[in-house]
């Protein structure tokens, strides 16, 4: 029952892990609410009372294990023993646009030790997108100063961008526990991707909690006139296309080649309707796998 008053713990853990730059804000929201309509408990690093201790499970402090309930989203693999029995979420968007948006993010965006524009910001920016975007799947990414977006804050644990990418690919894709969706449904399908979000979900009536949750947040992601100084840019996938040159295009392409395959960015399916279908795909209905 909905909006029922006592905690309740769900039969298995539910792990949202994601990359910055992919909806996770979207996200966010979506998990709260299926928590708070259901009774579950959500640990998050946008929640400052049961924000995730991240420093401590780098450390090796399986906090994730300890607890019961649903922890995301995650933007960046962080190693539990939970992962095991949980019901993993894993939502991924284009790489190539991904970096994209964390020029934009960097540069002009997020809030941060400097303001935006100035500094050695401001000297990313007049770098060019170009470079940054190579920058970040490559050791310079290291050099980097501040987060703004690129998740930079734990460097040393997660790697650049094509290390988390990979990391996704060997440690959760292709687990019988894993659903995989992806930022580019969330877009032209959120009633797809919402759908299964709440499958992961072991709830008694999935069909009123996906009702209240779509009236809720299906306009989020709507595409609207671009703004390089909002928060919320552009949502349209394949961003890439119309911001990078074909040379780094190309660099990129072989960089993720076969992240791009693994995730279905380069099948039939995203070419026809812009939504990949990953080849490690586990049949998923009804919450079962």
């Amino acid at each position: 029952m909905l909006f029922q008053k006592k905690w309740r713990n769900p039969s298995r853990n539910i792990i949202a892990y994601t990359t910055h730059k992919a909806g996770s804000m979207v996200l966010h929201r979506v998990l709260k609410d299926i928590c708070e309509l259901n009774r579950i408990r959500y640990y998050s690093p946008n929640e400052s009372r049961t924000m995730l201790p991240f420093d401590r499970m780098f450390a090796g402090h399986d906090f994730i294990a300890k607890k019961r309930g649903c922890f995301g989203p995650i933007r960046f693999f962080v190693p539990t023993q939970a992962i095991t029995e949980a019901s993993v979420i894993l939502h991924l968007r284009d790489p190539r646009d991904v970096l994209v948006s964390m020029f934009y993010s960097y540069c002009y965006m997020h809030a941060g030790e400097i303001e935006v524009h100035t500094g050695y910001r401001k000297e990313v920016a007049e770098a060019g997108i170009d470079r940054f975007v190579l920058d970040m799947v490559s050791q310079p990414f290291y050099a980097y100063r501040g987060d703004y977006g690129i998740g930079s804050r734990y460097k040393e644990h997660v790697g650049t961008v094509r290390d988390r990418y990979e990391r996704y690919l060997s440690e959760l894709l292709g687990r019988p526990n894993t659903i995989a969706v992806s930022y580019e449904e969330m877009v032209l399908s959120f009633s797809g991707w919402l759908e299964k979000i709440v499958g992961a979900f072991d709830l008694t009536d999935p069909e009123e909690t996906r009702a209240i949750v779509a009236a809720r947040h299906a306009n989020s992601v709507a595409a609207g006139e671009e703004d390089v100084w909002s928060h919320k840019r552009k949502v349209t996938p394949g961003d890439h296309r119309e911001k990078l040159q074909s040379e780094t295009i190309r660099q990129l392409d072989e960089i993720f080649g076969p992240v791009l395959d693994e995730l279905g960015y380069s099948g039939a399916a995203y070419l026809e309707t812009g939504i990949p279908v990953p080849r490690r795909q586990v049949a998923f209905v009804g919450g079962k796998r």
